[in-house]
């Protein structure tokens, strides 16, 4: 919307084309501005601001054009007919007082930067020390809410809050978390959790049980966390190292043709929330079928004043469609391509941790299902730490 004519009010004005030329160049000859110049038909649409449509009026009349009023619209239309209503009148400015009084206020914080914690998690722990949504700008020490956390904390070894505007902005760093196996004092093994040819062997502590190019079986010991000294006797570990090793993995991806799926009834209803903050007033409840089966669709608007400025309100609608469970059929081809996409997906997972050599895909089509078999050759990581007991004797 063009603000000028929202502040300042437009008339919406058609003419049939009879009419139009001599509209037309009245309104060059007198320099009577319009816009939206829109041909429907038989007839042309101008706009003009109120100001200029008077003028328009006052000439038009005198030589006798024609047109017609289709519609007027804007803050002026609008103050014309509410003007005798006071209490109307006093609600908006009030609304525009809490809009103004509102920007003193956070209305929304944003977390960034966490990997592990949820930013649900975050917004919790800033609670405690007073900062949350609708706590007032001016009273608010960032400096000192940081050091508190980060005195307190265990899982946040750095935090900044930035406020701009209404919103909160929080960037955090997490700890590292230390590996439970390398901070554990009790002494282990390495052991395979996969059976493979070994490829490469790192050693970080331990006696190596094993070398490159030999075949281990699933549960062999790889890496031995203890030492059999002539001198000192036996002396334990907490084996650790990398062992990587080729390995074959196979699986099958099955995708039948007849599935249980949704089928949606065509009824649906919605509840719509007016939100304040953290506030939240129901203004439209509606209730569904009892037992019935839906999907939640929820949409969020943000309100604002003439898309200027923003508020503390917003507009919550949830949805929610009806659906029955029911049984459906998938053409063969439909089958194949979802299968292969599953296959897809799966191999990506696979090469997150793995390196992935080679594979082989065999495709096979059944009556009532489509199957891919799959064999992967990968080289990974397939050492398991698994740790053991001591028995310390006393010597008399």
């Amino acid at each position: 919307m063009n603000l000028s004519y929202f502040f300042l009010g437009s008339v919406d004005v058609f003419a049939d084309y009879d009419n139009i030329t001599p509209l037309l160049n009245l309104c060059m000859y007198e320099s009577i501005p319009y816009s939206d110049f829109r041909a429907e038909r038989d007839r042309v649409i101008l706009r003009f601001r109120i100001a200029a449509f008077k003028k328009l009026s006052r000439e038009a009349d005198a030589r006798g054009i024609c047109y017609t009023v289709e519609k007027k619209s804007g803050l002026p239309i609008i103050l014309g007919r509410y003007r005798y209503r006071f209490g109307l009148m006093l609600g908006i400015v009030l609304a525009a007082l809490l809009v103004f009084m509102s920007h003193q206020f956070v209305w929304d914080i944003e977390v960034v930067g966490n990997e592990k914690m949820t930013s649900g998690e975050v917004v919790s722990i800033l609670e405690k020390y007073g900062f949350s949504v609708g706590s007032r700008i001016r009273a608010v020490n960032t400096d000192k809410i940081e050091n508190k956390i980060l005195i307190d904390s265990d899982d946040i070894a750095w935090l900044s809050i930035n406020i701009v505007g209404t919103v909160a902005r929080v960037e955090v760093r997490e700890r590292a978390v230390a590996d439970s196996h390398s901070t554990s004092q009790n002494p282990a093994n390495l052991v395979a959790k996969k059976s493979g040819i070994i490829e490469e062997v790192r050693i970080f502590r331990g006696l190596a049980m094993v070398g490159a190019g030999k075949y281990v079986e699933k549960g062999e010991l790889l890496v031995s966390g203890l030492f059999d000294s002539i001198h000192e006797g036996f002396r334990y570990t907490r084996a650790s190292g990398e062992i990587y090793a080729r390995t074959v993995e196979e699986f099958y991806i099955e995708i039948p043709y007849e599935y249980e799926g949704k089928a949606y009834t065509g009824e649906e209803y919605s509840n719509k929330y007016l939100n304040f903050f953290d506030f939240s007033m129901n203004i439209s409840k509606n209730g569904g079928n009892e037992g019935a089966l839906y999907d939640k669709i929820s949409i969020v608007e943000e309100c604002s004043v003439f898309g200027l400025i923003d508020t503390p309100f917003s507009l919550k609608t949830e949805r929610y469609l009806e659906y029955e469970t029911v049984s459906m059929t998938r053409t063969p081809e439909e089958a194949e391509e979802l299968a292969y996409f599953n296959l897809e997906g799966r191999l990506a997972h696979m090469a997150e941790n793995s390196i992935l050599i080679k594979k082989t895909v065999t495709p096979y089509i059944r009556e009532d299902r489509f199957i891919l078999h799959c064999v992967v050759v990968l080289i990974e990581d397939i050492a398991s730490v698994s740790e053991f007991e001591v028995e310390i004797r006393e010597q008399n």
